[in-house]
C-alpha cells in the first residue's frame, strides 16, 4: 500500500495535468461539431484569415476592432450551443468589419451606420457591432434611408439576414460582450420593436409573411418575459439580467403585445398585454423622482430616454385610456423644461469652532434635489463678499446626499449658496442652501 498509493496519486495528478494541457478545439474544430456545412466553414476560416490579416496591415483602432470582432467570433463559436444559423450571422458580422474598415476609418463610439440594410453601431475596442434594435427600429419608424433603399418591405426583408429561427420564434442575438454578460446575449426590447416593425409593414403593404414574422419576433419576446408578483410580467431589456428593469425597454415591448394582440386576436398576446400592463402601473412610483424618471430603479435617466419614456407612457395612456401612464407622460416631457429643485438642510446649521479642525473647518451639508445636477457652490461672507473659499462643482444624482464645503478659518458668518444645472440643461442660480457661523 504505501508503494501503491504514491503511484496511483502521481497517476491521477498525471491525468489532471494532460487533461488542462489539452488545447481547446480549434475554430474549424467547432464549427464541424455545430454541424456548420464544410462549404460555409471554408468560409467562415477564410473570414477569420482576411480579418486577421488587414488588423495586421492596418494596426491602430482598426486592428484593436477587427481583433475583437475575431475574438469574441471565437469565444461564440467555442459554445456548445453554437448552430450553424447562429454561425452565419457570426461571420456575417465579421465580413461587414472587414469590408467596412478597409476602406473607412472606425466610426466614433456611438455612430450607427447601415451596412447591406443592417445597422450597425461602433462600440469602443469592439468595431462595428451588429445593432439589431436599431436595425428594426429603423424600419418602424422609417427615414428617408429606408425609402432610397426601396422602402419597408424590402427593409425588412433584407433585416431578416440577422435572424436565428428557433422554433416558432424569431431571435436577434447581440454578438459582443456587453456589462458582464458574454455574447450572445438577447433584449426582449429587440424583439418587441421587430414585432411592431413587422405589423407595421404589413399594415402598409398587406403581405400575410411580414404579420408571421411579427408573430414570430412576438413569440420570442413572451418566451424571454419575467413572471411577477400577482401574476404580472416584466420584458427585460436583457434577458440575462433578469433583476435589472429597464423601463423604457419594457414599455416598448408591452407595446408591442398590444400591436399583435390587434393584428391577430390572438389571446396570449392580448394576456401578456394585460398582465404586464398591470405590472408598469404597480412600479411606476419606483420611476419617478417627482421632478425626474428613472432609467431603472436608482438610476437616473439619461434626456434621451426621459424623451422616450415620456412618448411611451402617454401613449400606453392613450390604448388604455388610463390616466396613470399620461399623467407620468407628460410629467417626464414637463420635467425635461422645468429648473432643478433645490434644498439644504430643514435645521440650521450649528456654529463651528475652528479649535475642532486642524485644517480649515467645514461642513457636510444635506442638500435634496429632484434632477440629477451638476451643483456649482460658492461660499461668501454674510454681505455677499468673497471669502476665499471655492467656487467647486460637483454632479450629483437626484435625491438627497451630503455634499462636504469647506469654510474659511477667520471668525464670522458665511452663507453658501448654489446653481445647478440638469442633464436637460435647464439651471437655478444663487440658491441658498445655509447660514453658518465660524467661531474661534
Amino acid at each position: 500500500m504505501r508503494i501503491r498509493l504514491p503511484l496511483l496519486l502521481c497517476a491521477l495528478l498525471g491525468a489532471l495535468i494532460l487533461a488542462s494541457a489539452a488545447p481547446a478545439a480549434s475554430l474549424a474544430q467547432n464549427l464541424t461539431r455545430s454541424g456548420v456545412p464544410a462549404a460555409e466553414r471554408q468560409a467562415d476560416l477564410a473570414a477569420v484569415a482576411r480579418a486577421k490579416a488587414l488588423a495586421k496591415k492596418l494596426g491602430g483602432s482598426r486592428a484593436q476592432a477587427l481583433n475583437a470582432v475575431v475574438k469574441s467570433a471565437n469565444q461564440i463559436a467555442a459554445r456548445p450551443d453554437l448552430t450553424p444559423d447562429l454561425a452565419r450571422v457570426v461571420f456575417l458580422e465579421l465580413d461587414a468589419n472587414t469590408t467596412y474598415l478597409a476602406t473607412h476609418a472606425l466610426p466614433s463610439s456611438g455612430t450607427r451606420i447601415r451596412i447591406d440594410g443592417v445597422v450597425y453601431e461602433s462600440y469602443t475596442g469592439q468595431g462595428l457591432r451588429i445593432q439589431p434594435l436599431g436595425t428594426y427600429f429603423a424600419i418602424l419608424e422609417p427615414g428617408q434611408g429606408i425609402v432610397a433603399e426601396g422602402g419597408v418591405g424590402a427593409a425588412m426583408t433584407s433585416a431578416q439576414k440577422i435572424v436565428l429561427a428557433v422554433g416558432d420564434t424569431y431571435q436577434l442575438p447581440y454578438l459582443f460582450p456587453y456589462a458582464g454578460t458574454n455574447p450572445p446575449w438577447y433584449s426582449a426590447m429587440a424583439e418587441g420593436v421587430a414585432a411592431s416593425a413587422g405589423i407595421s409593414v404589413w399594415n402598409r403593404n398587406g403581405e400575410d409573411q411580414y404579420l408571421d414574422w411579427a408573430i414570430r419576433f412576438g413569440n420570442a419576446a413572451l418566451a424571454f418575459g419575467i413572471p411577477v408578483e400577482n401574476n404580472g410580467l416584466w420584458f427585460p431589456l436583457y434577458v440575462s439580467k433578469p433583476g435589472y428593469r429597464v423601463l423604457n425597454g419594457h414599455l416598448q415591448t408591452v407595446q408591442a403585445m398590444s400591436d399583435l394582440a390587434d393584428a391577430t386576436g390572438d389571446d396570449a398576446f392580448a394576456d401578456a398585454f394585460s398582465r404586464s400592463v398591470a405590472t408598469t402601473k404597480a412600479v411606476l412610483p419606483k420611476y419617478n423622482t417627482g421632478g425626474w424618471g428613472r432609467y431603472a430603479p436608482g438610476e437616473d435617466a439619461p434626456v434621451k430616454y426621459m424623451s422616450l419614456m415620456a412618448t411611451q407612457l402617454t401613449d400606453l395612456g392613450a390604448i388604455t385610456g388610463d390616466p396613470a401612464f399620461t399623467t407620468m407622460g407628460q410629467a417626464f416631457a414637463k420635467d425635461l423644461k422645468t429648473p432643478p429643485v433645490l434644498t439644504g438642510p430643514t435645521k440650521p446649521v450649528k456654529p463651528l469652532s475652528t479649535r475642532r479642525f486642524k485644517a480649515k473647518p467645514f461642513v457636510k451639508l444635506l442638500i435634496k434635489r429632484d434632477k440629477p445636477v451638476k451643483l456649482t457652490i460658492r461660499v461668501t461672507t454674510k454681505r455677499g463678499g468673497p471669502s476665499g473659499i471655492g467656487p467647486f462643482s460637483v454632479s450629483v444624482s437626484s435625491g438627497s446626499g451630503r455634499i462636504k464645503v469647506t469654510l474659511p478659518r477667520k471668525p464670522g458668518m458665511y452663507t453658501v449658496r448654489a446653481d445647478a444645472k440638469d442633464w436637460a440643461g435647464n439651471r437655478v442660480k444663487n440658491v441658498l442652501l445655509a447660514t453658518v457661523r465660524v467661531k474661534r
